[in-house]
C-alpha cells in the first residue's frame, strides 16, 4: 500500500504500466519484501535516480550537478531518505558525481561503485565490463559496457523479479552493435543517455529492446535529437520527462509494475 501525505491529489490507481499522479509532501510505499521502487528525481541539472529495496536497503544512482543538491536532498526527504546504503555513479562528469562527498557525509554512505576506469580520491568499488552483481535479494546488475574512453562511464542492465531497466550511458552505432549482439531484449525500461542528445539508437534496437517506456533526464540547454523523438514514437515508446518537475517512480513486485508521477508544485 501506497501512503502519501499530500496537499492536494489527483490519483488513479491502474494496472502496469498505468501512472497516477499527486502532489506531495512525504512517500511510504509501504514495500513487501520482494517489492522495489526505483525513482528518476528531477533535477534541473544531471542524473540521479533512487532506489528503494523492500529489504530496507537504499541505493542512489549518481547525484548531479553542484547546483542541484539542494534538489536533491529535497526529494530524498520527500521520500522519506535518511541513509543511503550504497552509492552508483555510471559516469565521471559534473552532471552525475558533483555531489559525492557532499552526499556521503549527509547520508553516511559506505559504499560507492564506480566505472572501472573512474579516478577518485575517496575508496571506491570499481566495476568493469561482464561483471555481474547481486545489490539486494532482489536486485541483480550485469555491467553490459564499460567505456575505454577518456570518460569513465559503464551502461548497467538491472533485473528485478521479471523486469529490466536498462540504464543506457552510451547511444554510439558501436555500443548498439554489442547490445544487439548480445542479444539484449524484454526491457521494460530505458534510461535515456546524454540527457536525448547526440546519436541516437535505431528502429531496429529500439524493437529488439521490447522496451514500455523510457525516461530523460535534463539539462540547461538540452535539445532532444530529431532521431531520438522519431524513433521512439515509431516504436511507441512512451517517453517520461523529468525536466518539468515531476518524478517518476516505478513500483515493482516480481511480476507486475505501477508508474508514479509525483509533482513538487
Amino acid at each position: 500500500m501506497i501512503k502519501i501525505l499530500i496537499s492536494a491529489v489527483l490519483f488513479f490507481s491502474f494496472m502496469n504500466c498505468s501512472v497516477s499522479a499527486a502532489v506531495i509532501k512525504n512517500v511510504d510505499f509501504g514495500l513487501q519484501a520482494d517489492e522495489v521502487v526505483i525513482t528518476f528525481l528531477p533535477l534541473s541539472a544531471g542524473e540521479a535516480s533512487l532506489i528503494q529495496d523492500g529489504s530496507g536497503e537504499t541505493i542512489l544512482i549518481n547525484t548531479g550537478n553542484a547546483s542541484s543538491y539542494p534538489e536533491l536532498k529535497k526529494w530524498l526527504k520527500r521520500y522519506k531518505v535518511k541513509k543511503i546504503n550504497q552509492l552508483v555513479i555510471t559516469k565521471q562528469q559534473k552532471y552525475y558525481d558533483s555531489n559525492v562527498q557532499r552526499a556521503v557525509n549527509d547520508y553516511h554512505i559506505e559504499r560507492i561503485i564506480v566505472p572501472a576506469q573512474y579516478q577518485a580520491e575517496f575508496q571506491t568499488e570499481k566495476w568493469k565490463e561482464s561483471d555481474l552483481f547481486q545489490l539486494t535479494n532482489n536486485i541483480h546488475v550485469d555491467v553490459l559496457h564499460a567505456s575505454k574512453q577518456k570518460t569513465a562511464a559503464m551502461d548497467l542492465l538491472f533485473t528485478i523479479g521479471e523486469h529490466r531497466i536498462l540504464y543506457a550511458m552510451s547511444s554510439s552505432d558501436e555500443v548498439e552493435e554489442k547490445f544487439l549482439r548480445i542479444p539484449l531484449t524484454h526491457v521494460d525500461v530505458l534510461k535515456i543517455p546524454n540527457f536525448g542528445e547526440g546519436t541516437f539508437f535505431s528502429n531496429a534496437f529500439l524493437k529488439q529492446l521490447d522496451t514500455q517506456l523510457a525516461v530523460a533526464f535534463t539539462k540547461p540547454g538540452r535539445s532532444y535529437s530529431p532521431r531520438l523523438l522519431s524513433n521512439l514514437t515509431a516504436e511507441w515508446i512512451e517517453l517520461y520527462d523529468v525536466r518539468e518537475g515531476s518524478a517518476y517512480s516505478i513500483k515493482m513486485s516480481l511480476k507486475s509494475y505501477d508508474v508514479m508521477k509525483f509533482s513538487a508544485k
